[in-house]
């Protein structure tokens, strides 16, 4: 349920689609706490509640990622995709949201490249490691 929030984080930059994705999100989480309530899980400990909740927590770190390139660096961050070519070398290009053209510039693809594999690695190694904590603290 993250990859999509993940790819299309463009449309995070703008605070009113940022708010409708947190609530959204928040009410998947909000499931989560309905199975705790009434005792429905198959799974071991609480890892359902990260599971439910993983949309909202990748949202609150892909927003935290953009605010710190942002404040570090004094230049917006951009996502790229890479994509292959038979002959040749990959051609880079700029993602966009759903919503949200991109508008960066090529000529900071090295800061654009360092962006992206941080907005993509942060939100699925703190997810993996919230479910590894709940695993070894609850099973």
């Amino acid at each position: 349920m993250n990859f999509p929030i993940i790819l299309f984080s463009e449309d995070l930059k703008d605070r009113k689609r940022f708010k409708k994705y947190l609530k959204i999100s928040f009410s998947i989480g909000l499931i989560g706490i309905f199975m705790l309530l009434t005792n429905w899980n198959y799974l071991c400990g609480y890892q359902y509640l990260i599971f439910t909740f993983s949309p909202f927590i990748t949202l609150l770190v892909c927003k935290i990622v953009m605010i710190l390139f942002r404040k570090i660096s004094k230049i917006e961050g951009f996502q790229v995709t890479n994509k292959l070519q038979l002959f040749g070398p990959a051609l880079t290009e700029l993602s966009d949201g759903i919503y949200q053209k991109n508008n960066g510039d090529l000529k900071y693809e090295h800061y654009y490249n360092r962006y992206t594999f941080f907005i993509t690695a942060t939100p699925v190694v703190i997810s993996f490691a919230l479910l590894i904590l709940v695993k070894e603290n609850t099973c």
